[in-house]
């Protein structure tokens, strides 16, 4: 939406009746409309207190936290009255009564972005307490990847669990989980320079403890170790 609302500003000039006519920024301006109905579409949907849908109503009824979050985001979606835009002009749209209301009932930018805003990290918040500490840094790496266009937002939000994460990364939630005890390590079987052994390890993300060092390996979930050699010799075979 911000990339059409600038688009339309580059080609206006100082002539009025000029910029009318120009095609270009016509259609920019129509676009924004478009996407501006549809930002007010869902977040207004976001907002219902629905059970059984998509809504934040229903995700913190399932979870038990964050109800008060949830009862705010409503609240501004009812104060600045995107609900109303909706039920009026985008859909579920509501029958005038016998006096219905002529003026046009415009949702500026500042209030849909703030909205956005708002969703998003109630969004966060969510998934930091469903999924843990890796959520910030899934997040980090999704929001990378809004841009792309190979990427649609859609189905590149719904892989924010499964992306790939950096060795350090992954050390710092292993270190986060194990403070939080959402995780124990395991025992894992291997040898170290020649002589069999057994380490620590975090199978799920691929970390294991050599001394007072989480060490992450290149590749994860954590099949098997193989042979670990000292740094003068191969690091991990």
């Amino acid at each position: 939406m911000r990339h059409f609302i600038v688009g339309a500003k580059r080609v206006q000039s100082e002539d009025l009746e000029e910029d009318l006519k120009e095609k270009n920024s016509q259609f920019a301006n129509l676009l924004a409309d478009k996407l501006s109905d549809e930002l007010v579409g869902r977040l207004s949907e976001l907002a219902e207190n629905k059970i059984g849908q998509l809504t934040f109503h229903f995700a913190v009824r399932k979870l038990g936290v964050f109800d008060e979050d949830a009862r705010s985001f409503t609240a501004y979606i009812v104060k600045t009255k995107i609900r109303d835009k909706r039920n009026r002009d985008v859909s579920h749209k509501q029958l005038p009564g016998e006096k219905p209301d002529p003026k046009y009932l415009h949702v500026e930018y500042r209030v849909l972005l703030r909205a956005v805003a708002l969703a998003l990290r109630l969004m966060k918040r969510i998934d930091r307490h469903v999924i843990g500490p890796a959520a910030p840094f899934l997040w980090k790496g999704a929001r990378k990847r809004r841009y792309d266009f190979l990427s649609p937002p859609h189905a590149g939000y719904m892989l924010v669990p499964y992306l790939n994460l950096t060795p350090d990364e992954r050390a710092q939630i292993v270190q986060r989980e194990l403070a939080e005890k959402r995780i124990t390590l395991t025992e894992e079987p291997t040898r170290i320079n020649g002589h069999p052994t057994t380490v620590l390890a975090c199978k799920q993300w691929g970390v294991i403890v050599l001394g007072n060092t989480l060490l992450a390996l290149d590749r994860y979930p954590l099949i098997s170790l193989g042979d670990i050699s000292t740094p003068d010799q191969e690091t991990i075979s």
